[in-house]
Protein backbone atom coordinates (compact mmCIF):
# COMPACT_ATOMS: atom_id res chain seq x y z
CA UNK A 1 0.00 0.00 0.00
CA UNK A 2 1.12 3.35 -1.01
CA UNK A 3 0.84 5.90 2.07
CA UNK A 4 1.66 9.82 1.61
CA UNK A 5 2.73 11.70 5.01
CA UNK A 6 -0.30 14.15 5.24
CA UNK A 7 0.46 15.74 8.48
CA UNK A 8 2.83 16.25 11.40
CA UNK A 9 1.35 16.95 14.92
CA UNK A 10 3.31 18.14 17.80
CA UNK A 11 1.52 18.20 21.51
CA UNK A 12 3.44 19.59 24.30
CA UNK A 13 2.11 18.05 27.32
CA UNK A 14 2.46 18.76 31.18
CA UNK A 15 1.34 16.71 33.99
CA UNK A 16 -1.11 18.93 35.68
CA UNK A 17 -0.08 17.60 39.18
CA UNK A 18 2.95 18.42 39.42
CA UNK A 19 6.04 20.55 37.86
CA UNK A 20 9.95 20.25 37.99
CA UNK A 21 11.58 16.95 39.29
CA UNK A 22 15.28 16.94 40.38
CA UNK A 23 16.04 14.66 37.14
CA UNK A 24 12.85 13.60 35.63
CA UNK A 25 11.26 13.81 32.58
CA UNK A 26 8.18 11.92 32.93
CA UNK A 27 6.30 14.83 34.24
CA UNK A 28 6.75 16.45 30.74
CA UNK A 29 6.75 15.00 27.41
CA UNK A 30 6.22 15.67 23.52
CA UNK A 31 4.11 13.68 21.60
CA UNK A 32 4.28 13.50 17.81
CA UNK A 33 1.65 11.97 15.54
CA UNK A 34 2.14 11.43 12.08
CA UNK A 35 -1.31 11.35 9.68
CA UNK A 36 -1.17 8.85 6.26
CA UNK A 37 -3.35 9.88 3.57
CA UNK A 38 -4.93 6.05 4.46
CA UNK A 39 -6.48 7.28 7.30
CA UNK A 40 -4.22 5.87 10.01
CA UNK A 41 -1.29 7.58 12.31
CA UNK A 42 2.04 6.73 13.97
CA UNK A 43 2.95 7.72 17.01
CA UNK A 44 6.31 8.81 18.72
CA UNK A 45 7.63 10.65 21.53
CA UNK A 46 11.13 11.89 22.76
CA UNK A 47 12.08 12.59 26.13
CA UNK A 48 13.27 15.74 25.48
CA UNK A 49 12.05 19.86 26.08
CA UNK A 50 8.72 19.73 24.56
CA UNK A 51 8.96 23.39 23.10
CA UNK A 52 12.19 22.87 21.72
CA UNK A 53 11.42 19.60 19.94
CA UNK A 54 8.14 21.44 18.62
CA UNK A 55 10.17 24.28 17.35
CA UNK A 56 12.25 21.88 15.67
CA UNK A 57 9.54 20.48 13.87
CA UNK A 58 7.53 23.18 13.43
CA UNK A 59 10.07 26.16 12.22
CA UNK A 60 9.92 27.24 8.70
CA UNK A 61 12.85 26.60 6.66
CA UNK A 62 16.24 28.44 7.45
CA UNK A 63 18.36 27.16 4.09
CA UNK A 64 17.85 23.92 2.73
CA UNK A 65 20.79 22.59 5.22
CA UNK A 66 18.41 24.15 8.14
CA UNK A 67 14.55 22.79 7.86
CA UNK A 68 11.47 22.37 9.93
CA UNK A 69 11.47 18.69 9.91
CA UNK A 70 7.52 18.62 9.40
CA UNK A 71 8.14 20.70 6.37
CA UNK A 72 10.12 17.46 4.98
CA UNK A 73 8.17 14.83 5.95
CA UNK A 74 4.75 16.32 4.44
CA UNK A 75 3.45 15.23 0.93
CA UNK A 76 6.60 12.59 1.12
CA UNK A 77 5.51 8.75 0.53
CA UNK A 78 6.48 6.92 3.29
CA UNK A 79 7.75 3.81 1.33
CA UNK A 80 11.13 3.32 4.21
CA UNK A 81 11.26 4.98 7.36
CA UNK A 82 15.25 4.86 6.92
CA UNK A 83 15.19 6.84 3.80
CA UNK A 84 12.97 9.87 5.39
CA UNK A 85 15.45 9.33 8.60
CA UNK A 86 18.85 10.37 6.02
CA UNK A 87 16.17 12.75 4.45
CA UNK A 88 15.67 14.72 7.49
CA UNK A 89 19.43 13.92 9.00
CA UNK A 90 20.72 15.72 5.72
CA UNK A 91 17.86 18.65 5.98
CA UNK A 92 19.14 19.55 9.47
CA UNK A 93 22.64 19.43 8.87
CA UNK A 94 23.43 22.81 9.79
CA UNK A 95 21.84 23.06 13.22
CA UNK A 96 21.70 19.34 14.17
CA UNK A 97 23.82 16.15 13.67
CA UNK A 98 24.38 15.45 17.24
CA UNK A 99 21.97 16.68 20.12
CA UNK A 100 18.33 17.78 20.11
CA UNK A 101 17.94 17.75 16.32
CA UNK A 102 18.56 13.90 16.81
CA UNK A 103 15.81 14.19 19.40
CA UNK A 104 13.50 15.69 17.29
CA UNK A 105 14.40 12.85 14.93
CA UNK A 106 13.97 10.03 17.17
CA UNK A 107 10.34 11.03 17.71
CA UNK A 108 9.05 11.26 14.55
CA UNK A 109 11.16 8.14 13.20
CA UNK A 110 9.54 6.24 16.09
CA UNK A 111 5.79 7.57 14.66
CA UNK A 112 6.54 7.08 11.06
CA UNK A 113 7.86 2.98 12.09
CA UNK A 114 4.04 2.86 13.85
CA UNK A 115 2.47 4.37 10.76
CA UNK A 116 4.42 2.09 8.19
CA UNK A 117 3.99 -1.24 10.39
CA UNK A 118 0.29 -0.09 10.50
CA UNK A 119 -0.68 0.45 7.50
CA UNK A 120 1.65 -2.70 6.46
CA UNK A 121 -0.70 -4.38 9.04
CA UNK A 122 2.55 -5.76 10.88
CA UNK A 123 4.04 -5.30 14.60
CA UNK A 124 6.78 -3.56 14.75
CA UNK A 125 9.07 -6.52 16.01
CA UNK A 126 8.65 -7.82 12.31
CA UNK A 127 11.29 -5.11 11.28
CA UNK A 128 13.70 -6.05 13.94
CA UNK A 129 13.96 -9.44 12.68
CA UNK A 130 10.65 -11.13 14.13
CA UNK A 131 9.31 -12.07 17.27
CA UNK A 132 11.33 -14.57 19.34
CA UNK A 133 10.61 -14.06 23.01
CA UNK A 134 7.19 -13.42 23.32
CA UNK A 135 7.11 -12.86 27.23
CA UNK A 136 9.82 -10.19 28.51
CA UNK A 137 11.74 -9.52 32.02
CA UNK A 138 11.30 -5.98 33.27
CA UNK A 139 12.65 -4.26 36.11
CA UNK A 140 11.31 -1.04 37.75
CA UNK A 141 13.39 2.04 38.24
CA UNK A 142 12.99 3.25 41.40
CA UNK A 143 13.82 7.38 41.41
CA UNK A 144 14.42 9.34 43.80
CA UNK A 145 15.07 6.99 46.45
CA UNK A 146 13.96 8.00 49.69
CA UNK A 147 17.32 8.70 52.30
CA UNK A 148 16.06 6.51 55.05
CA UNK A 149 15.60 2.94 55.52
CA UNK A 150 11.93 3.57 57.12
CA UNK A 151 11.13 5.65 53.86
CA UNK A 152 12.58 3.46 50.96
CA UNK A 153 11.15 0.22 52.50
CA UNK A 154 7.56 1.09 51.25
CA UNK A 155 9.17 2.16 47.96
CA UNK A 156 10.71 -0.89 47.47
CA UNK A 157 7.97 -3.24 48.66
CA UNK A 158 5.35 -1.66 46.01
CA UNK A 159 7.80 -3.16 43.53
CA UNK A 160 7.91 -6.21 44.97
CA UNK A 161 3.81 -6.46 45.12
CA UNK A 162 3.55 -5.24 41.69
CA UNK A 163 5.24 -8.55 41.18
CA UNK A 164 9.00 -7.15 39.95
CA UNK A 165 11.77 -9.28 40.41
CA UNK A 166 14.57 -6.45 39.37
CA UNK A 167 14.63 -3.55 40.53
CA UNK A 168 16.92 -0.31 39.74
CA UNK A 169 17.80 2.48 41.62
CA UNK A 170 19.83 5.44 41.40
CA UNK A 171 22.95 7.25 43.13
CA UNK A 172 20.94 10.15 45.17
CA UNK A 173 22.17 13.20 46.93
CA UNK A 174 22.42 11.12 50.00
CA UNK A 175 25.37 8.99 48.43
CA UNK A 176 27.71 11.46 49.91
CA UNK A 177 27.40 9.89 53.16
CA UNK A 178 29.54 6.58 52.31
CA UNK A 179 28.79 5.44 56.05
CA UNK A 180 24.95 5.72 54.88
CA UNK A 181 25.10 4.39 51.83
CA UNK A 182 26.51 1.52 52.97
CA UNK A 183 24.05 0.83 55.09
CA UNK A 184 21.29 1.50 52.57
CA UNK A 185 22.53 -0.87 50.08
CA UNK A 186 22.85 -4.05 52.87
CA UNK A 187 19.27 -3.01 53.95
CA UNK A 188 17.79 -2.85 50.61
CA UNK A 189 19.66 -6.37 49.81
CA UNK A 190 17.64 -7.92 53.11
CA UNK A 191 14.62 -6.59 52.16
CA UNK A 192 14.23 -7.81 48.41
CA UNK A 193 16.44 -11.32 49.59
CA UNK A 194 18.69 -12.92 47.10
CA UNK A 195 16.73 -13.86 44.06
CA UNK A 196 15.29 -10.04 42.93
CA UNK A 197 18.30 -8.79 41.03
CA UNK A 198 19.58 -5.15 41.56
CA UNK A 199 21.21 -3.07 38.95
CA UNK A 200 22.86 0.78 39.89
CA UNK A 201 22.20 3.74 37.79
CA UNK A 202 25.20 6.31 38.58
CA UNK A 203 22.72 8.82 36.19
CA UNK A 204 26.65 10.53 35.83
CA UNK A 205 26.16 12.15 39.49
CA UNK A 206 29.70 10.92 39.57
CA UNK A 207 32.44 12.69 37.91
CA UNK A 208 35.64 11.30 38.36
CA UNK A 209 36.65 7.24 38.74
CA UNK A 210 37.96 7.94 42.30
CA UNK A 211 34.40 9.19 43.46
CA UNK A 212 32.89 5.67 42.39
CA UNK A 213 35.69 3.28 43.50
CA UNK A 214 34.46 3.38 46.98
CA UNK A 215 31.60 1.65 46.02
CA UNK A 216 32.98 -1.07 43.39
CA UNK A 217 33.46 -3.70 46.29
CA UNK A 218 30.01 -3.79 48.10
CA UNK A 219 27.74 -3.38 44.97
CA UNK A 220 29.83 -6.54 43.84
CA UNK A 221 29.57 -8.17 47.14
CA UNK A 222 26.11 -7.33 47.28
CA UNK A 223 25.09 -9.11 43.58
CA UNK A 224 24.74 -6.02 41.77
CA UNK A 225 24.00 -6.28 37.57
CA UNK A 226 24.95 -3.65 35.83
CA UNK A 227 26.52 -0.15 36.93
CA UNK A 228 25.26 2.21 34.15
CA UNK A 229 26.04 5.90 33.35
CA UNK A 230 28.71 6.70 35.33
CA UNK A 231 30.43 9.18 34.23
CA UNK A 232 29.12 11.89 31.64
CA UNK A 233 29.91 11.19 28.23
CA UNK A 234 32.69 12.76 27.26
CA UNK A 235 34.69 11.60 30.36
CA UNK A 236 35.57 8.14 28.02
CA UNK A 237 39.20 7.88 30.59
CA UNK A 238 37.30 7.08 33.48
CA UNK A 239 35.21 4.57 31.33
CA UNK A 240 37.68 2.77 30.40
CA UNK A 241 39.72 2.74 33.50
CA UNK A 242 36.54 1.37 35.75
CA UNK A 243 35.30 -0.95 33.06
CA UNK A 244 39.27 -2.39 33.82
CA UNK A 245 39.61 -2.30 37.58
CA UNK A 246 36.25 -3.95 37.97
CA UNK A 247 33.77 -6.89 36.76
CA UNK A 248 30.69 -5.90 37.24
CA UNK A 249 29.24 -4.77 33.87
CA UNK A 250 28.88 -1.47 32.77
CA UNK A 251 26.17 0.43 30.50
CA UNK A 252 26.75 3.32 28.85
CA UNK A 253 24.66 5.50 26.14
CA UNK A 254 21.76 6.68 28.03
CA UNK A 255 22.37 9.67 28.80
CA UNK A 256 23.58 12.21 25.65
CA UNK A 257 24.14 9.64 23.14
CA UNK A 258 22.74 10.48 19.66
CA UNK A 259 23.69 8.28 16.60
CA UNK A 260 25.93 5.23 16.59
CA UNK A 261 28.95 7.97 15.91
CA UNK A 262 28.98 8.47 19.80
CA UNK A 263 29.21 4.67 20.32
CA UNK A 264 32.69 4.33 18.13
CA UNK A 265 35.17 5.55 20.51
CA UNK A 266 33.74 3.48 23.57
CA UNK A 267 33.76 0.67 21.22
CA UNK A 268 37.48 1.47 20.29
CA UNK A 269 38.53 1.90 24.13
CA UNK A 270 36.01 -1.68 25.06
CA UNK A 271 34.74 1.20 27.51
CA UNK A 272 31.48 -0.82 28.26
CA UNK A 273 29.67 -3.78 28.35
CA UNK A 274 26.04 -2.69 27.67
CA UNK A 275 24.87 -0.30 25.24
CA UNK A 276 21.93 1.45 26.70
CA UNK A 277 20.55 4.29 24.10
CA UNK A 278 17.22 5.44 24.74
CA UNK A 279 15.73 5.05 21.37
CA UNK A 280 13.69 8.05 21.56
CA UNK A 281 17.12 10.70 21.75
CA UNK A 282 19.16 8.25 20.10
CA UNK A 283 17.87 8.62 16.56
CA UNK A 284 14.57 6.56 16.98
CA UNK A 285 14.34 3.33 15.44
CA UNK A 286 16.25 3.28 12.14
CA UNK A 287 19.22 4.40 14.22
CA UNK A 288 18.86 1.66 16.85
CA UNK A 289 18.62 -1.36 13.80
CA UNK A 290 22.49 0.68 12.86
CA UNK A 291 23.74 -0.05 16.50
CA UNK A 292 21.91 -3.55 16.67
CA UNK A 293 24.25 -4.38 13.14
CA UNK A 294 27.26 -2.47 14.19
CA UNK A 295 27.33 -4.49 17.50
CA UNK A 296 26.06 -7.83 16.24
CA UNK A 297 26.60 -9.78 19.27
CA UNK A 298 29.45 -8.28 20.73
CA UNK A 299 27.91 -6.31 23.04
CA UNK A 300 24.06 -6.55 24.97
CA UNK A 301 21.61 -4.22 24.06
CA UNK A 302 19.11 -2.75 26.49
CA UNK A 303 17.28 0.33 25.73
CA UNK A 304 16.91 3.13 28.46
CA UNK A 305 12.85 3.55 28.96
CA UNK A 306 12.48 6.16 31.53
CA UNK A 307 9.15 7.41 29.67
CA UNK A 308 5.52 6.79 28.31
CA UNK A 309 4.36 3.48 27.66
CA UNK A 310 5.39 4.76 23.77
CA UNK A 311 8.76 4.50 25.32
CA UNK A 312 8.15 0.84 26.91
CA UNK A 313 6.19 -0.39 23.70
CA UNK A 314 9.02 0.61 21.54
CA UNK A 315 12.00 -0.71 23.34
CA UNK A 316 9.76 -4.24 24.08
CA UNK A 317 9.14 -4.50 20.59
CA UNK A 318 12.99 -4.43 20.11
CA UNK A 319 14.15 -6.77 22.87
CA UNK A 320 11.53 -9.18 21.49
CA UNK A 321 13.09 -9.63 18.24
CA UNK A 322 16.84 -10.10 19.78
CA UNK A 323 18.65 -12.97 19.84
CA UNK A 324 19.22 -13.04 23.68
CA UNK A 325 16.69 -12.52 26.67
CA UNK A 326 16.99 -8.87 28.25
CA UNK A 327 14.83 -7.22 30.57
CA UNK A 328 12.49 -4.27 29.77
CA UNK A 329 13.01 -1.28 31.90
CA UNK A 330 9.56 -0.02 33.65
CA UNK A 331 10.03 3.44 35.01
CA UNK A 332 7.73 3.91 38.06
CA UNK A 333 6.82 7.31 38.18
CA UNK A 334 3.36 8.25 39.66
CA UNK A 335 3.38 10.85 36.66
CA UNK A 336 0.09 10.79 35.18
CA UNK A 337 1.48 10.98 31.32
CA UNK A 338 3.63 7.58 32.67
CA UNK A 339 0.60 5.89 33.85
CA UNK A 340 -2.31 7.05 31.67
CA UNK A 341 -1.55 8.34 28.36
CA UNK A 342 -2.22 5.43 26.31
CA UNK A 343 -5.36 3.26 27.43
CA UNK A 344 -3.79 0.06 26.82
CA UNK A 345 -0.48 -0.34 28.35
CA UNK A 346 2.07 -3.11 29.12
CA UNK A 347 0.99 -5.34 31.93
CA UNK A 348 3.46 -6.63 34.51
CA UNK A 349 1.85 -10.24 35.61
CA UNK A 350 3.53 -11.51 39.32
CA UNK A 351 6.60 -13.68 38.09
CA UNK A 352 7.69 -10.02 36.76
CA UNK A 353 7.14 -10.24 33.35
CA UNK A 354 5.24 -9.03 30.09
CA UNK A 355 3.90 -10.65 27.12
CA UNK A 356 3.88 -9.56 23.67
CA UNK A 357 0.92 -8.79 21.74
CA UNK A 358 1.14 -10.71 18.45
CA UNK A 359 -2.23 -9.47 16.92
CA UNK A 360 -1.69 -5.58 16.67
CA UNK A 361 0.17 -3.78 13.95
CA UNK A 362 2.65 -1.02 14.54
CA UNK A 363 3.39 0.07 18.03
CA UNK A 364 -0.37 -1.60 19.54
CA UNK A 365 -1.17 1.54 21.41
CA UNK A 366 -4.71 3.29 21.89
CA UNK A 367 -3.65 6.62 23.00
CA UNK A 368 -5.62 8.46 25.55
CA UNK A 369 -7.28 11.15 23.92
CA UNK A 370 -8.57 12.68 27.20
CA UNK A 371 -5.38 12.43 29.05
CA UNK A 372 -3.98 14.53 25.91
CA UNK A 373 -6.38 17.34 26.40
CA UNK A 374 -5.96 17.68 29.87
CA UNK A 375 -2.48 17.72 29.20
CA UNK A 376 -1.85 19.90 26.69
CA UNK A 377 0.22 23.06 27.09
CA UNK A 378 -1.72 26.06 25.71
Amino acid sequence: MSVKIERVEVYCLQDPQANYVRFEGSYQNVLVVVHGDNGLYGIGETDSPPRVIQALIDMPSYNQLSQGLAGLLVGETLDDPRRLWEKMYAGTSWHGRHGVTLHAISALDIALWDLYARSQQRPLHHYFGGLKHPRLPVYATIYPMAAEADEFEPQIQRCLERGFRRIKICVEPWWSDRRKTFDNLQRLRSMVGDDTELMLDVAMEFTRLEQLEPYLEILKALNFRWIEAPFEPDNLQDHRLLKAITDIPVGVGDLGFTTCKEFEPYIAAQAFDIAQPDITMFGGISEVMKLQNRLAGSKRIIPHAYNTDITLAVNAHFLCAQATVEPLEFSTSPSLLRNALVRNPLRIDDNGMIAIDKEQFGLGLELNWDIIRACQIP
